[in-house]
């Protein structure tokens, strides 16, 4: 059986994936300084009117960015809800099950 193996980057693919690493971390530090953000408001907005609710957690808004990120990855309109691919949100569905599955279930700790 053949061991399956991946070639080694050229040096210019190298570049890339530094420079695109690069970018793909300080995007996330963005969108995670954003949920802070936003969690920071509420919790000072109820503050300053005085309303004695739960301030909204963080992991809602990493669900709003979750959401809203699967239905345009699906192609839809995340304002309205319509015109979503179903056959490609099933294949990105499938993908999460499958890092469960493989990353999270098969192990024994």
């Amino acid at each position: 059986m053949k061991e399956k193996t991946c070639a080694l980057p050229t040096p210019e693919q190298q570049k890339l994936l530094e420079i695109r690493e690069a970018a793909e971390r300080s995007m996330l530090e963005t969108v995670f300084k954003a949920i802070d953000e936003a969690a920071a408001e509420v919790a000072g907005g109820l503050q300053e009117e005085g309303l004695q609710f739960e301030p909204t957690s963080k992991d809602y808004f990493l669900f709003t960015v979750q959401q809203v990120a699967f239905i345009r990855l699906c192609g839809g309109d995340p304002d309205t809800m319509q015109g979503g691919d179903p056959e490609l949100g099933q294949r990105i569905v499938n993908n999460g099950q499958h890092i469960i599955d493989h990353y999270w279930r098969s192990r024994k700790d």
